[in-house]
């Protein structure tokens, strides 16, 4: 597989929690649908999984945003290293796109 679309439930947790997707993306799209939040994008040209994460969010006209360290990709998925209600709130659910 190439892509994936698909969910998980957050944990409020700043505990990395690993995404399975069966490959390794280099792009990733995700969004709480439990709250209103923004749709962020992290993909390996920007920089994700250094540590210094780059995100574009697609509902503002602002420039990327870095800084803060969100996850890595992995060879089978995806990791989570935030409690931000953004990415990983408790009980909070999200949807993603991955893309090899």
């Amino acid at each position: 597989g190439i892509s994936k679309v698909g969910y998980y439930t957050g944990n409020g947790s700043a505990t990395e929690r690993t995404i399975t997707l069966g490959f390794q993306p280099r792009f990733i799209l995700v969004k709480n649908i439990s709250l209103a939040k923004a749709w962020f994008i992290f993909d390996t040209t920007r920089g994700w999984g250094s540590g210094n994460d780059e995100a574009l969010y697609l509902n503002a006209n602002t420039a990327q945003q870095g800084g803060d360290n969100f996850g890595a990709p992995t060879s089978t998925g995806f990791t989570i290293t935030s409690s931000s209600d953004n990415f990983n709130g408790n009980n909070d659910k999200y949807i993603y796109y991955a893309h090899a």
